[in-house]
């Protein structure tokens, strides 16, 4: 794919391909091999290798299911949209839901190849936009709705820019007054100390996180956002994967691993 931010799409699916091979996976995601090409593979012999966050990356998935499950089974006909939502097949595997998925056109494209919407078990529509020439605004404003809509905005917020940040929130907070965003944040600190190398190999596609901040819920907080849950993924996926967190860590690694990289939920008002 052109779009460099768009190959590491491949790198999250193949985590969630190795994750499905397992005996025991966190998020169970068996549509993933229904991408898994040549280039996928090529993307995923350069991350093999990096078994902890290749883990954390089903953990992270798995989490963001589960907060999302919980909310369609107090409401099954809630819209669920996916900004940038690369090779996601929750619309496919979740109870409940009006799914909209939003990414490049060829992404989009590639999806409904290889994964028609006419297969997934809820209703589900895609929505291709040229994120550099277009505007999201616009692109949204068709789907505007009063009632609660629920965001997944997961593994992109770190390839974007404070201003894309706010002006994103902005859109949402404009066309969706009720809703709920569920995305991962990772701080500068964690990012420098315990992901280094995996981020050399993301810059190696043609991308790199962008303005790391160690506060990166502040462009939510600052658009009035409340923050409504916050989970660790390293934690949380130790968990789910039946690994007892060792002392060590608790003793000296938390805060800096356990609110280095979490899933955060937020509310619009």
């Amino acid at each position: 794919m052109a779009n460099a931010i768009s190959k590491t799409a491949y790198y999250t699916l193949s985590c969630r391909y190795a994750d499905a091979q397992k005996p025991r996976p966190l998020c169970g995601d068996t549509f993933a091999a229904r991408f898994m090409d040549d280039e996928a593979r090529r993307i995923w012999a350069r991350f093999q290798s990096f078994t902890r966050p290749n883990t954390s990356n089903a953990g992270r998935h798995q989490i963001i299911d589960a907060l999302v499950q919980e909310e369609l089974d107090r409401e099954p006909q809630a819209r669920v949209v996916v900004l940038g939502a690369g090779f996601d097949t929750r619309a496919y595997r979740l109870r409940g839901g009006r799914w909209l998925e939003v990414d490049e056109p060829a992404i989009i494209t590639h999806k409904d190849t290889q994964l028609p919407v006419t297969e997934a078990k809820n209703p589900l529509e895609r929505l291709s936009i040229d994120f550099q020439a277009e505007s999201l605004k616009d692109r949204l404003a068709p789907y505007r709705d009063a009632k609660r809509t629920h965001f997944i905005i997961e593994g992109v917020l770190m390839y974007l820019t404070h201003a894309q940040r706010r002006e994103m929130l902005a859109v949402l907070k404009e066309l969706f007054p009720q809703h709920a965003v569920y995305c991962d944040l990772m701080r500068a600190a964690f990012q420098r100390d315990y992901s280094g190398d995996l981020h050399k190999a993301i810059t190696e596609l043609g991308t790199t996180f962008r303005d790391m901040t160690d506060t990166p819920e502040a462009p939510f907080l600052e658009a009035g956002y409340t923050l409504a849950s916050a989970t660790s993924i390293p934690l949380r996926t130790m968990e789910l994967a039946g690994q007892r967190v060792p002392a060590f860590m608790i003793r000296r690694l938390i805060p800096a691993v356990r609110d280095g990289y979490r899933i955060s939920k937020f509310e619009s008002s």
